[in-house]
């Protein structure tokens, strides 16, 4: 008797788990990205987005090696994992630094010119570094 209290997964098992984990990073992806590009309060929500990617492309990864099929993890471990890492990153930044770049945003939402827009960047980076002052006491 097997003191395993589950039973290992069958090759028709596996068959039938690939398309929803490859379907759900796809929506998980895909949610990541349109997140990304919302506006400020709703392109933090790419983090979680991102993670849930990242926890659904692991598993494919170790089963792509289970088939062997080495291109398929070789691409989600070159590609996918970097890629969700990026996108946790940047909702993780955008949270560290959510009052500059809010003020970025909404400068750049009311330029009308290049010129503006230009403004609009120097104003964040002295905002930026204004705020890094204060909050380490400087």
């Amino acid at each position: 008797m097997n003191s395993d209290s589950s039973p290992a997964p069958t090759q028709d098992q596996a068959s039938r788990r690939r398309p929803r984990l490859v379907g759900g990073l796809t929506l998980a992806m895909l949610a990541s990205w349109l997140l990304m590009i919302s506006p400020l309060p709703y392109s933090l929500l790419s983090g979680i987005t991102g993670l849930v990617a990242l926890v659904l492309l692991i598993p494919l990864i170790v089963m792509s090696i289970r088939e062997r099929r080495y291109s398929m993890a070789v691409i989600g471990t070159l590609l996918g994992v970097p890629a969700t890492l990026l996108i946790i990153a940047t909702s993780a930044f955008s949270a560290l630094f959510y009052g500059p770049t809010a003020e970025h945003q909404e400068c750049l939402s009311t330029a009308i010119t290049q010129q503006a827009r230009v403004q609009c960047d120097d104003a964040v980076q002295g905002s930026m570094a204004e705020w890094v002052s204060g909050l380490f006491g400087g």
